[in-house]
């Protein structure tokens, strides 16, 4: 077991304990306030009794006395101390009310018995003092015999019995509240003991877990680590169990057994630094062989870019000296120098916007026009621009994008022309949903390219050997400016071979936020 889950569960069982000796101890103490309050009301209801007994027979003496000798004080005594009999039963029926509130409605009886007292007393009075009106025209025997009466049969016999069994009742009430208060003493005392001795096994057990799962493999762990602080890290730490201390352990173990393993790599790591070395220097011999390529690219393509310049200025060049040279040049061959100098420099600048665009679009300058394009409609406007009758090949009715429509108009233009110019009798264009966005496609069923060639007729000036043999127009920057076209919108262009032989060439535009939500 975990000793963690250990720990845990003893703080539960000690949480549990000392919660539940608080609710025993808060039921014991409100029992006991209980108990002691009803003791306390039996003993005053008892000496209340004990009191109203005394008063009575104080008051009956003094009725007595008054009756025997004559009324001395014209009753003055006897009314005081009805007076305190009376204030005693008023005492007790509060008493009485009190313990009611207190144990229940069966100490209700009380009040029936206090109030045949309190008529009792009420009746003795009233026989009392009409004895003593009538007693002045009675002879004194038969006084006397009224009054032995009075004593012997109504108190005597009669309030007596009422009283000592009251009293009674109250000393028995008063001795078993007080036993009940010596029981829950002792239960409390008892419960006291049980936790005593729960939390003491606890403490006992929890010491001896410590000693045998916790003090003892910590001392070999420790005395293990040492060993490995030392280098022994071949002499491992032996802990069972499946707690946390054997868990780390065999962490230690293992990261010795890493330590041995890093010791070795660390050897053949530096066997192999030579010939890492000798890899890092092929590698750097490399990229000095790619700068130089580099440098042998830049230096053909100002070498293609004055190639090309050269003709139509060299055109240029040759209509100005042929219009300037002659004397008698009519205004017909004016014109026509005039327009094919104009023709030049048209092919110049475009040459030179082209180089531009695919140098912009290449460092990432490149700035186009956004706004919304149904490609659909797009693209049946594009093919009836082109000379040749093409048609649409779509399954949908509208696909809408986020565009340039200028510069996507020049790149499948650029398609057509190429697969006009170099492909087959058959050309075809076609519009489908890729994923994540849609492709066009224009497709020939020339001759179609060779393998190398199609690594490399998306760079400047490449022309491919179909072209280059059987066309002499063409600068070689139709399919670059239409790959860089396509990346501008986050797309690309490529081309593989069509099946039955010829060439398909492809842009895929992606989709926007918009196109989505409006797809």
């Amino acid at each position: 077991m975990k000793i963690v889950g250990v720990v845990a569960s003893y703080t539960l069982i000690l949480l549990t304990m000392a919660f539940g000796g608080a609710l025993l101890a808060y039921w014991n103490v409100e029992r006991t306030t209980r108990l002691t309050e009803r003791m306390n009301l039996a003993h005053r209801s008892y000496s209340t009794h004990l009191r109203l007994s005394a008063h009575s027979y104080q008051l009956f003496k003094q009725f007595g006395d008054a009756i025997v000798i004559g009324d001395q004080d014209g009753g003055v005594g006897e009314r005081e101390m009805i007076s305190r009999v009376f204030d005693d039963i008023n005492e007790i029926r509060l008493i009485i009310a009190a313990e009611i509130r207190l144990a229940g409605e069966q100490e209700r009886e009380e009040l029936v018995v206090m109030d045949e007292i309190a008529n009792k007393i009420n009746v003795l009075i009233y026989e009392f003092e009409d004895l003593i009106r009538t007693g002045r025209s009675l002879d004194p025997v038969t006084r006397w015999l009224r009054f032995s009466d009075l004593l012997d049969e109504k108190i005597d016999q009669e309030f007596r019995s009422l009283m000592e069994d009251a009293i009674r009742e109250e000393s028995e009430e008063a001795d078993a509240a007080r036993r009940e208060l010596e029981k829950g003493a002792q239960r409390i005392r008892l419960i006291a003991m049980v936790f005593a001795l729960i939390a003491s096994a606890l403490t006992l057990a929890v010491t001896f877990y410590y000693r045998a799962r916790v003090a003892a493999p910590l001392r070999r762990l420790m005395q293990g680590v040492e060993h490995m602080r030392a280098g022994e890290f071949n002499r491992p730490i032996v802990v069972t169990g499946r707690d946390e201390v054997g868990h780390i352990s065999h962490l230690i173990n293992q990261l010795a057994a890493d330590v041995g393993k890093h010791r070795q790599a660390l050897e053949r790591q530096n066997a192999m630094l030579e010939s890492a070395v000798a890899e890092r220097t092929e590698e750097l011999e490399r990229l000095l062989e790619e700068a130089h390529r580099a440098e042998v690219n830049r230096r053909r393509l100002l070498a293609e870019v004055s190639h090309e310049l050269k003709t139509p200025l060299t055109i240029i060049h040759g209509e100005s000296d042929v219009a300037l040279r002659g004397r008698r040049t009519s205004e017909a061959e004016y014109r026509e120098a005039l327009c094919r100098t104009r023709e030049a420099a048209a092919h110049t600048s475009a040459l030179i916007d082209d180089l531009l665009f695919i140098a912009r679009q290449e460092g990432g300058e490149l700035n186009i026009q956004h706004e919304r394009v149904d490609l659909v409609a797009f693209l049946k406007d594009a093919l009836s621009l082109s000379p040749r009758q093409v048609s649409l090949d779509t399954a949908l009715s509208r696909a809408i994008i986020h565009g340039d429509r200028l510069r996507l108009r020049q790149s499948v233009l650029a398609l057509l022309h190429n697969a006009s110019m170099h492909g087959g009798v058959h050309v075809a264009v076609s519009l489908q949903v890729r994923q994540g966005g849609y492709r066009i496609s224009v497709e020939d069923d020339g001759s179609g390219l060779a393998d190398s060639d199609k690594e490399l007729v998306f760079e400047r000036f490449f022309r491919g050997a179909n072209a280059a043999y059987q066309h002499t127009e063409g600068s070689g920057l139709g399919l670059p400016i239409v790959r860089a076209i396509a990346r501008a919108h986050g797309g690309e262009a490529g081309l593989h071979d069509r099946h039955g032989g010829g060439l398909v060439v492809y842009i895929d535009l992606p989709w926007s936020v918009f196109d989505e939500a409006s797809a």
